[in-house]
């Protein structure tokens, strides 16, 4: 896996740590469907790292848009809300689409 990858992966897996810890932090106080929101975001993200690590390196050749996105993830305040995390959970993935 290259570098460019690499630092994107591990970032992606930073961040929905992060929504662990966001979600667990507004637990009482979430509705419903913006918990399901949130675990669907969770799990979408895991597979879409699992997905990054198993593609075709000469497929996911690094481009601008990682670099976006790294700057992106790398941007989000520790202390943000669930929601916020999702959002841009969801911009960067849907950004980075992995072709098959």
């Amino acid at each position: 896996m290259g570098k460019g990858r690499r630092e994107l992966v591990l970032a992606l897996e930073s961040v929905r740590t992060q929504l662990a810890i966001a979600m667990a932090a507004e637990t009482k106080s979430t509705p419903p469907p913006r918990r399901e929101y949130y675990l669907e975001t969770a799990e979408r993200t895991r597979w879409f790292v699992k997905r990054l690590r198993q593609s075709d390196a000469g497929a996911l050749q690094q481009r601008q848009d990682w670099i976006d996105a790294l700057e992106s993830l790398r941007g989000l305040p520790a202390q943000s809300r669930a929601l916020r995390v999702c959002q841009l959970l969801r911009e960067v993935m849907e950004k980075l689409e992995i072709d098959n």
